[in-house]
């Protein structure tokens, strides 16, 4: 069993840095991954209310735990969820969540977020194992220590990019522990529509709640942004071929989009009331 302890990010990251974090945020420094034989920063992210009540919350499990909450550690823009979720929950506290946010491995990113290899650019094939830690560690530590809604109507999982792709396998994969999927910026170009196999394959629950978007303007290259609109608007009609109601699968495309902060960060409150529905 892993024991180990969250701390005040301020006990953490106490060094001369600008740090913009809000509300009352985590850290575990050195989560194990035995999946991956490595470990791995975690920050938790706790409702407004979590130490004034007694009452069980939702979860949300996010990548690219670097730039979620904090500027200072980001990888150029953070999302700024904490703040998101601070100000949303003021006016709406039924949308508070615990949000667990895993900091991505730098230069095994790539591998750890694609459960194919991608055979041009030799990237990918540990997305499985990071798909298990999810399901198999780091969910099961974390409804041990904080008091979360532990069924999967009650757990979602997001992230942009390869982030996107890999909340999707996992999802898909895990039926029993994540039913919410939060995908921005969704891609598929790397895999030869592997995913679109893995679903047509799987038993998919019915009751999948998905928020999907991508930008019109993701790069530089008007071809490339055609493209991955498309296999977005693919992957969105394989889901429903497979069971998924279209109701329960939002797409939305953002005209000024990029494949960055600045457009994820603004869409997330409302995927997240979204993906909060039953």
């Amino acid at each position: 069993m892993i024991e180990t302890t969250d701390m005040p990010w301020k006990e953490v990251l106490n060094d001369d840095k600008m740090h913009s974090i809000s509300g009352d945020v985590r850290v575990i420094n050195a989560f194990p991954i035995p999946q991956l034989n490595t470990e791995r920063r975690v920050w938790i992210y706790l409702p407004r209310s979590y130490n004034e009540d007694i009452r069980r919350y939702p979860v949300l499990y996010m990548h690219d735990g670097q730039n979620v909450f904090n500027q200072a550690t980001s990888w150029g823009t953070e999302w700024g969820v904490d703040e998101t979720l601070e100000q949303l929950t003021k006016d709406e506290p039924a949308l508070e969540t615990i949000v667990v946010a895993i900091d991505h491995g730098g230069g095994q990113r790539n591998n750890e977020y694609n459960f194919t290899i991608n055979p041009e650019y030799g990237f990918g094939g540990k997305g499985e194992a990071y798909a298990t830690f999810l399901a198999e560690t780091l969910k099961p530590y974390i409804d041990r220590h904080y008091r979360t809604l532990s069924t999967p109507e009650h757990t979602m999982i997001g992230g942009s990019s390869f982030g996107a792709y890999i909340s999707l396998y996992t999802a898909i994969c895990y039926p029993e522990q994540f039913n919410r999927v939060g995908g921005f910026s969704f891609v598929m170009w790397q895999d030869s529509c592997a995913i679109i196999h893995l679903i047509e394959q799987s038993e998919v629950s019915p009751t999948l709640r998905i928020y999907l978007s991508i930008g019109e303007q993701e790069t530089d290259n008007p071809e490339f942004n055609r493209i991955v609109c498309e296999h977005v608007t693919f992957a969105r009609q394989t889901l429903i071929t497979a069971g998924v109601a279209q109701s329960r699968i939002r797409f939305d495309v953002i005209p000024d989009g990029t494949h960055h902060e600045s457009t994820w960060g603004p869409l997330f409150s409302e995927a997240h009331r979204w993906l909060m529905q039953p």
